[in-house]
């Protein structure tokens, strides 16, 4: 209950500082009407969840306290059944308030909140509306999903109905609905009596269907040119022919029907006569299924991972439609009623068990729907707690490509069980996932036959019994999957691939080398290339100057003997510097060799 009061309380501290898109409405029925001096009449607030489940609302309404009064204020048939606030009012502010919810969710298009006794005190008009409004939805989180609010305005004369004080205030009277729009026309020749209407009713079109909305409605027919006037009654029996000609209209707005079944009647007339009655059910159930509380069987801690939910609800308008259970955010599952068993038209016991989840905490909502869309719900909270982790004993730490080698875990968990092998890669990505059958003493095995690529891995276990309750999973333990060595190198294993990436290595620093030494050499030849060309200049420049110079003396007017003399000369300069230019062709050859 504790809980409780704090979940509704923060939820209404959120309502009144947020508004959201629009998922829920206030409407007050009726939404006018006009009243005697002193006379009472009720006025019912009610709730459009348009779809969503509601746990909590507020409201504040304002009204004319020199025009109206509020008498009293009755919480009967009210979908609420928790007040933080008790409705309360002030007819000196012309003010009523509330703050209610319920433990249970509670949806449907017309949820009956409180019914409001005025008495109307002096002629005039007075508006009855809210001013501050939230509703939020069951979804843990009070979300505020208010849209918006209708409202009313009375009108109080000296002639008006309504209830005198003393007694009990009766609903007030249905909203006015506007009279047909009479077709004037001279009907055809009539050639027997008419044929039954074929009627369109939009606000409850289908006559099987349940409806949850109330509110003034619309009949439409096609007029045959022979009709000359139409009867319409809206009563409970099913076979009624109505006798009352009322004119001649193609459509017609009726007052809002009741909860239950109620029939529209409505029947043609030509100059043969009345033709036989068309009857279109309308079934309306605005309040939602019985509160119920979802019993688990199981417990609600348990290493059971399928547990049994047990409940008990019913509807005695419109009867059980379905059912929703929820856990968590997985995906909701309808279920038919006619699976379970009935003991009671208004009430029905029923159990559901879930399918096998993992161990952990689980938020489980049970929605029971009428067949009008009305439903009411329960949430419980269950935990799944894990049965003994398994062990691994052993397992291959390295596994060798293309041997005879092959990955076996083995280890021990509970007898007669099943244990499950996962290998993932280093990314966590699944590679295999392998059931290994536990023996009567707990042992089991596993030989993984297939070879994976080169790499890491890691293999971890976890336990599942035969009810599918699961254990937590081991640690992974990382084994090495490598290739098969071709050599074996100063003690280390190469594979093909590490011979080549070696073979390849030592080619390129071969190659490298080589390289680098041709070019050294080369540049070694092109530097005594040059020396070698200097040298020979210089000595054939000598001997170039020398014969000039045999040449000039054999041309002087000179001597014979000073001819001579100087030819010796320049003959022996001419022969040492050929010896020199042998002497360095030698050795420069030899450097370049």
């Amino acid at each position: 209950m504790k809980k409780f009061f704090y979940t509704i309380g923060i939820s209404f501290g959120i309502l009144l500082i947020t508004q959201v898109a629009s998922a829920a409405d206030f409407k007050i029925a009726p939404s006018s009407g006009t009243f005697g001096i002193g006379k009472q009449f009720r006025v019912d607030i009610k709730i459009n969840t348009l779809g969503g489940s509601i746990n909590a609302v507020q409201g504040k309404l304002k009204f004319d306290p020199a025009v109206v009064e509020v008498t009293s204020i009755s919480k009967v048939d009210s979908v609420l059944n928790f007040w933080l606030l008790e409705p309360t009012f002030s007819n000196t502010e012309g003010t009523l308030e509330f703050i209610g919810g319920t433990p249970a969710g509670v949806s449907g298009g017309s949820l009956q909140v409180l019914s409001v006794t005025l008495t109307a005190k002096a002629i005039g008009t007075s508006s009855f509306e809210f001013i501050n409004a939230a509703i939020t939805i069951s979804d843990g989180s009070g979300t505020n999903v208010f849209g918006k609010a209708t409202a009313a305005s009375f009108d109080v004369s000296s002639s008006g109905g309504g209830t005198a004080p003393g007694k009990a205030a009766a609903p007030a009277p249905p909203e006015p609905v506007p009279s047909p729009v009479q077709i004037i026309r001279t009907p055809a020749k009539a050639t027997g009596v008419p044929v039954g209407p074929e009627v369109l009713i939009a606000l409850y079109p289908d006559r099987e269907h349940w409806y949850n909305v109330i509110s003034n409605f619309v009949a439409a027919w096609n007029l045959p040119a022979d009709i000359f006037t139409i009867a319409t009654q809206v009563n409970a029996n099913p076979n009624y022919d109505p006798t009352i000609g009322e004119g001649l209209f193609n459509s017609k707005t009726f007052p809002a029907p009741r909860d239950g079944v109620q029939y529209l009647h409505v029947r043609f007339k030509n100059e043969k006569g009345w033709g036989p009655t068309t009857h279109e059910r309308i079934a309306i159930d605005t309040q939602p299924p019985l509160p119920f509380k979802i019993d688990v069987k199981t417990g609600l801690k348990s290493d059971d991972p399928s547990p049994v939910l047990a409940f008990t609800t019913g509807d005695a308008t419109s009867g059980m439609g379905s059912y929703v259970i929820q856990v968590d955010k997985e995906e909701p599952v309808t279920i038919d009623p006619l699976s379970f068993s009935t003991s009671s038209v208004s009430a029905q016991e029923s159990e559901y068990k879930l399918t096998p989840h993992e161990p952990g905490v689980y938020v489980i909502r049970v929605q029971a729907l009428d067949k009008a869309g009305n439903s009411v719900e329960d949430r419980v909270e269950v935990e799944i707690v894990p049965i003994e982790t398994p062990k691994i004993t052993y397992v291959t730490g390295k596994v060798i490509i293309g041997a005879d080698d092959r990955l076996v875990v083995k280890g021990t968990a509970i007898p007669n069980a099943t244990v499950v092998v996962s290998i993932e890669d280093k990314d966590k990505f699944l590679i295999v996932r392998s059931d290994v059958a536990t023996s009567k003493n707990g042992e089991w095995e596993l030989h993984f036959d297939k070879e994976l690529r080169r790499g890491d891995y890691f293999v971890s276990v976890q336990a599942k019994d035969s009810r599918g309750a699961l254990s937590l999973s081991t640690e992974p333990i990382k084994v090495k999957f490598v290739e098969k060595p071709v050599i074996s190198l100063f003690g280390l294993d190469i594979t093909l691939k590490g011979l080549v990436i070696i073979l390849v290595t030592i080619g390129v620093l071969a190659a490298s080398w080589f390289y680098r030494k041709t070019l050294l050499r080369l540049a070694r030849s092109q530097r005594e290339s040059i020396i070698i060309g200097r040298d020979l200049k210089n000595a054939f420049d000598g001997v170039k100057k020398d014969v000039d110079r045999m040449a000039s003396t054999i041309k002087n007017n000179t001597s014979p003997d000073e001819k001579e003399l100087e030819t010796r000369v320049i003959s022996k300069n001419i022969g040492a510097a050929l010896d020199k230019i042998e002497k360095y062709v030698s050795k420069d050859i030899e450097r370049l060799t």
